[in-house]
């Protein structure tokens, strides 16, 4: 036997799939061993390249990283020296002019003045000074624009200034603005007639615009820079004037936050955003004697433009080699694999159905003998599928002759209900007929024990009627049969009727009723018997288990569907209960359920028909506090076939 039947085909090809021989060698992905054999040759051979070069790449980019970010910070360091020079210089000017032969000879006479207006000629960063003596007494002064005029709040020496003169120590004041434009400093250094004798104070405001030439000179790459601030954040200097001018305060960058914590190890460099939001590679220097310091900032791309051509360059390399070991690992991957060809083939044909193909393999290795095993393989598969058809075929005529008999036995089911219903609902109605009749004709003629009786009677036939209803119509909606009239009608007068019914059931007068429909519910078009059923039904249930508080059906309607909520201050339902509270004849396990009776049909009915409706149902519940049964119905009823009920709902019509 070469082949099999074509009707056999698809089995073949279905049942291939899961076979031994597929799980051994599948037929797709195809090249699948290419790709292992390529995979381990990459491994091997690029993976030596690519441990040792990513190794490289990493500390080569940690140094360089190292030795950029310590560059910088000496930059830095030396950026602040420079500033921290320039204002030392004019200190030391300043004290020069202190030690002039007017003060050895006169002490601080009126003479003093020229020495002043000297210290104004040979520093034009000085705009002003005055000298005063240690009790604060202005003794001389010279100004090239008269900031420091007799009479105004500045006439006087600073205190702090007084102090450190006192003790032989300079005082640089904090750094303020003219005006609202340039920023100023005060320097303030003892007059000394002698060694160790001071005889007052000078004080020199000094403008530090001139710094903004020191800093503009500072170069750190193509677009680096170097400013300086205060402690509380105000820009001294800048490359650009325009921001000191308008008193920028810097307080809110991180990298000036940074510069003045207290820590004692700071990172060399940080990477932050400067005023413009790019990114920066940010370091500082702290002028202790002053209380600035010095922020250089330079564009991370530009900062970092070495380490990129380092790692590019690296990766490049990288790639050659990869690329070569990929053509070489698929040169000798092709010279492996290709005596697999032929199996794989041989594979493809047995998987498409043709069990009568043998391999004819002469490789004299492994391979051949695999192709030989291969082949008993598929011998013992052809066997195996010769006789699936006919057992494919005898467990389908089981299975229908199985199905048949439960499809009958369902239909004996529900003529059973059906036939019994009807059988018992004829004497039951008698039953019911005659005793209202004979409390109607005996009133006030019998005892009142007979008369109690004959209620007692009247209510258990009642009882036992709406159950055999509800059987009736659980085995119609099981059946298929239960069908679905849908016609316009008002919710509001189907309420009234249910409360009607209802009533009679409360106790006494210790539960209340309240309805709350919204007055612009439009007509429901649905089954309006279906519907009323559904509310007849929770309205009971909530009926039986309030002994008092309130009973409350409340209606609304949003986007064509009905909300439809009955809720009461009954015993309520333990969580556990609320799982299989729609079930048949299953009632909650509670004292006061037991007490109360029931069937179990009444919940489960309504599931059925609001499912029936095309809506929904669910409950919310808490012991002690009640229950609230939520529906959700259509407002206008579709005709359709709904998947997962028996038979098709119609609409004929009113």
């Amino acid at each position: 036997m070469n082949s099999i039947p074509e009707a056999q085909a698809d089995i073949v090809r279905a049942n291939l799939t899961d076979s031994p021989f597929n799980r051994i060698f599948p037929v797709r992905p195809r090249g699948r061993l290419v790709r292992h054999y390529l995979l381990a040759s990459v491994v091997l051979i690029g993976g030596g390249l690519i441990a040792s070069g990513s190794l490289e790449v990493y500390f080569r980019y940690q140094e360089s990283r190292e030795q950029l970010l310590t560059l910088q910070r000496e930059i830095t360091n030396a950026a602040a020296f420079k500033i921290e020079n320039f204002i030392l210089e004019i200190e030391r000017t300043i004290k020069g002019v202190t030690k002039s032969r007017e003060i050895a000879l006169h002490g601080l006479s009126s003479g003093y003045r020229f020495e002043l207006e000297r210290l104004l000629l040979i520093t034009p960063a000085i705009t002003s000074a005055v000298a005063f003596d240690n009790d604060g007494v202005r003794r001389g002064e010279a100004s090239r624009i008269d900031m420091i005029s007799r009479g105004n709040k500045r006439g006087a020496a600073p205190p702090d200034a007084l102090v450190n003169a006192r003790h032989g120590r300079s005082f640089f004041g904090p750094v303020y603005f003219v005006r609202g434009s340039e920023p100023y400093m005060t320097v303030a250094v003892p007059i000394e007639r002698y060694a160790g004798e001071v005889i007052g104070v000078l004080l020199a405001e000094v403008n530090l615009k001139y710094v903004w030439d020191v800093v503009s000179a500072i170069r750190v790459g193509k677009a680096g820079y170097a400013y300086a601030v205060t402690r509380a954040g105000n820009l001294i200097a800048h490359p650009d004037m325009s921001l000191v001018l308008q008193g920028r305060n810097l307080s809110q960058l991180k990298q000036v936050q940074a510069a003045f914590e207290p820590r004692t190890a700071k990172p060399a460099a940080v990477v932050t955003e400067n005023l413009r939001r790019e990114r920066v590679l940010s370091s500082a220097a702290l002028i202790p004697a002053l209380g600035w310091a010095v922020i250089i900032e330079r564009p991370l791309a530009e900062a970092y433009e070495p380490l990129y051509a380092t790692i590019f360059r690296t990766s490049g390399l990288f790639m050659v080699g990869l690329i070569v070991a990929l053509l070489a690992s698929l040169f000798l991957a092709n010279r492996v694999v290709r005596p697999l060809q032929t199996l794989r083939r041989g594979a493809e044909r047995i998987g498409g159905g043709d069990l009568g193909f043998r391999l004819d393999i002469k490789s004299g290795d492994e391979i051949e003998i695999l192709a030989g095993e291969f082949n008993k393989m598929t011998a013992a598969l052809q066997d195996a599928y010769s006789g699936l058809e006919r057992k494919i075929e005898e467990r389908t005529h089981e299975l229908a002759m199985v199905n048949q008999r439960l499809d009958e036995a369902s239909r004996h089911k529900s003529q059973f209900l059906a036939s019994v219903s009807h059988e018992l609902r004829t004497p039951l109605n008698a039953i019911i007929g005659f005793t209202r009749l004979v409390l109607r004709k005996t009133d006030g003629q019998i005892p009142a024990l007979q008369r109690e009786n004959l209620q007692k009677v009247l209510i258990s036939a009642e009882d036992l009627l709406r159950l055999i209803n509800g059987l009736l119509d659980l085995a119609k909606i099981e059946a298929g049969r239960m069908e679905v009239y849908a016609a316009p009608f008002q919710l509001d007068a189907l309420i009234a009727e249910a409360f009607a019914s209802i009533e009679p059931n409360l106790k006494d007068d210790r539960v209340q009723l309240t309805a709350q429909v919204d007055p612009d519910m439009p007509a429901l078009i649905t089954d309006r018997e279906k519907v009323k059923e559904i509310v007849l039904n929770l309205l009971s249930n909530a009926a039986n288990f309030t002994e008092q508080g309130a009973i409350t059906i409340s209606a609304a309607h949003a986007d064509g569907v009905l909300k439809l909520a009955v809720s009461d201050t009954g015993i309520g339902i333990r969580p556990e209960g609320l799982e299989c509270i729609f079930d048949e004849f299953r009632q909650i396990d509670m004292p006061s359920a037991r007490r109360h009776g029931g069937t179990g049909l009444g919940l489960a009915i309504v599931k059925k028909l609001v499912t029936l409706l095309g809506g929904e149902i669910t409950v919310q519940s808490e012991v002690g506090r009640g229950t609230r049964f939520s529906v959700s119905l259509p407002v206008v009823w579709q005709t359709k076939s709904v998947s997962g009920q028996h038979g098709t709902q119609e609409n004929p019509g009113n």
